[in-house]
């Protein structure tokens, strides 16, 4: 019974997906789970000692530590964060490292998005700040009204800010369900132009509406249509005076492909792997004069993946940039 015992246990402990080696007084590996032995690249290890078979100076160390009941410590294994354990069991000594890579990416994420948001929310604030300090001793009802121009347009931009922030909150916790019916694109496209023309009309760009009348997409209408707004509102902000925004739809393979293609200053081959990325901006300098949270082509990302489906980008520094949004044809 006792040997059945020891088999399941053992058989059991080869498929978590955490190390546990044992270790005994002289350094001898007593035991080692499947999971470690696949990750430290050793075959058969039971019986040999452990600075001979395992070539990892972390764990070495830890082993090899004066200990009197329990050690943790992050340690690096192939390039990843684990954290290691270490217990001494009547005179053994007992490793279990368990990946934390994920858990510490997202530590990191978070951090950069306080710091992202405290940067992009302080900057308003202080102009805020400086424009109540000249109102309150300017007495020229001209400049006056100068500086209450610039204090609204960075409320606007603190509001635009914050409203982003709610909507990307929302679609990362799925917090709102997806809900699908049959829309004609070519509407959307429409209700968005129209929201956009006058921001159209002050860059001199010429909107194109290229879908068809009879073209119908399944998805949520209110998410795309901010998925649309936030691909052309960019496409015309990095625009050229003169320049053009085609919005066009097809089919291909049981898939839907829209496409919003833009005449403007393109996008550096080395900074398309980033655009996605919350706060990311190619050019900030150009990017603050334009305007924009640097939110709007993550939500992109997020509404399309609600829709199971994906994102693609090309582009050509100085010719413009073509977005693609492919999501499946049915419901």
């Amino acid at each position: 019974m006792k040997e059945e015992l020891k088999d399941t246990l053992i058989s059991f402990l080869d498929y978590l997906q955490e190390g546990l080696i044992v270790i005994d007084q002289s350094k001898n590996i007593q035991y080692m789970n499947r999971y470690a032995k696949e990750l430290l690249g050793v075959k058969n290890p039971e019986g040999k000692l452990f600075s001979e078979v395992v070539k990892n100076n972390y764990l070495y160390s830890l082993i090899s530590a004066d200990i009197k009941k329990e050690l943790k410590e992050e340690i690096i294994i192939n390039g990843d964060i684990f954290l290691a354990r270490v217990l001494n069991i009547n005179g053994s000594k007992v490793i279990h490292f368990q990946d934390i890579t994920p858990f510490e990416i997202y530590k990191q994420a978070k951090k950069d998005f306080v710091s992202n948001v405290s940067h992009e929310l302080k900057t308003p604030i202080t102009v805020l700040k400086g424009v109540v300090e000249t109102v309150e001793q300017e007495e020229d009802p001209q400049v006056i009204k100068s500086f209450l121009k610039k204090a609204k347009n960075r409320i606007q931009q603190m509001d635009s800010l914050i409203n982003d922030l709610l909507i990307l909150a929302k679609l990362e916790s799925k917090e709102e369900k997806i809900q699908k019916k049959k829309v004609k694109l070519k509407g959307l496209v429409n209700q968005v132009f129209e929201d956009l023309q006058h921001i159209a009309s002050e860059k001199r760009v010429r909107l194109i509406n290229s879908v068809k009348p009879d073209f119908s997409v399944y998805v949520d209408e209110k998410k795309f249509v901010i998925l649309l707004k936030n691909l052309v509102e960019n496409a015309i902000k990095y625009n050229r005076p003169e320049g053009t925004v085609k919005v066009s739809a097809q089919k291909e393979n049981g898939k839907i492909k829209i496409s919003v293609k833009d005449t403007g200053i393109g996008i550096p081959k080395e900074s398309l792997p980033l655009i996605f990325e919350r706060f990311y901006r190619v050019d900030k300098s150009r990017s603050r004069n334009v305007g924009g949270t640097g939110l709007g082509l993550s939500i992109v990302k997020h509404i399309t993946e609600a829709h199971n489906g994906r994102v693609e980008v090309s582009s050509e520094v100085g010719k413009g940039s073509v977005f693609c949004v492919i999501i499946p044809e049915g419901e």
